[in-house]
């Protein structure tokens, strides 16, 4: 499914993540853009769902913070060129909600 505005594309599709093999299936509330395993992403996107990333380097998971509206977020940083971002940790979901542990393990590292 894509439904398409002037800053964000949404796209809701499986995938196999490129860190743990492991098939990410769809969202049964949002667009899923990273593993709810390991956390990890891919930088795909310059903006939310266009595709349009040359990079394609794994995103991996340093950090969280916790936002007042939208709930826990990772924080990613690029592993090829440096891009940091953040994304909404998918707390609640249907089909398979985000891993709380692996939230915690990146509290090891930092809380930003």
């Amino acid at each position: 499914m894509t439904i398409q505005s002037p800053v964000f594309t949404k796209i809701n599709e499986s995938f196999t993540c490129k860190n743990c093999n492991y098939l990410v299936p769809l969202s049964s509330s949002t667009c899923r853009d990273h593993c709810p395993k390991c956390l990890f992403s891919i930088h795909v996107d310059n903006n939310p769902g266009d595709r349009a990333a040359e990079c394609l380097g794994l995103l991996k998971p340093v950090a969280w913070s916790q936002h007042k509206k939208k709930g826990y977020m990772i924080h990613y940083k690029c592993l090829v060129c440096g891009l940091e971002k953040r994304n909404k940790f998918l707390e609640i979901d249907s089909n398979m909600p985000d891993d709380f542990s692996a939230l915690l393990k990146l509290s090891a590292i930092t809380k930003v």
